[in-house]
């Protein structure tokens, strides 16, 4: 299984109060009006990697607290996700967060019983706030004891 990553670098602002490694997902259907990523909207942009090369460069990363999934849209190579949250969930990474567009309501169960943190909805500029997240209308999902608190 394959899967476009725009790029993997070292995050220490999308999990909070962790160090995490960010890995960027190419490719975005949902294409916010003043997205942040818009060069990432393109599904062609990064490079072909598997679920192993990626968790590969998780497990090399000397200070990694939690991975974080954004883009371009993570869930837009839905397979790949879920089976990537699976195979990180075996690691000894506590915290797997997702930044989406698409709404908490559609996301698969199995993919948010791999998650800890859900940053959702789409980013609407005439929203835009300045924090966390970018706007307004973002909601923050967390689990908490197995059970998803916004």
């Amino acid at each position: 299984m394959h899967a476009r990553i725009a790029r993997i670098c070292t995050s220490f602002i999308d999990a909070p109060g962790k160090i995490a490694v960010a890995i960027y997902f190419a490719g975005c259907s949902i294409r916010c009006k003043g997205c942040q990523n818009a060069a990432l909207w393109d599904p062609q942009v990064g490079t072909l990697m598997t679920i192993e090369d990626v968790v590969e460069k998780i497990k090399n990363h000397p200070l990694a607290q939690a991975v974080v999934f954004l883009g371009g849209e993570p869930t837009d190579q839905m397979d790949f996700l879920i089976h990537l949250s699976q195979k990180i969930r075996e690691q000894e990474i506590k915290e797997i967060v997702l930044y989406t567009g698409r709404e908490f309501e559609v996301l698969p169960k199995p993919l948010l019983d791999c998650l800890s943190l859900i940053v959702c909805g789409p980013y609407r500029i005439e929203l835009h706030v300045q924090g966390w997240p970018a706007s307004a209308n973002q909601r923050i999902f967390k689990k908490e004891a197995g059970r998803w608190q916004c």
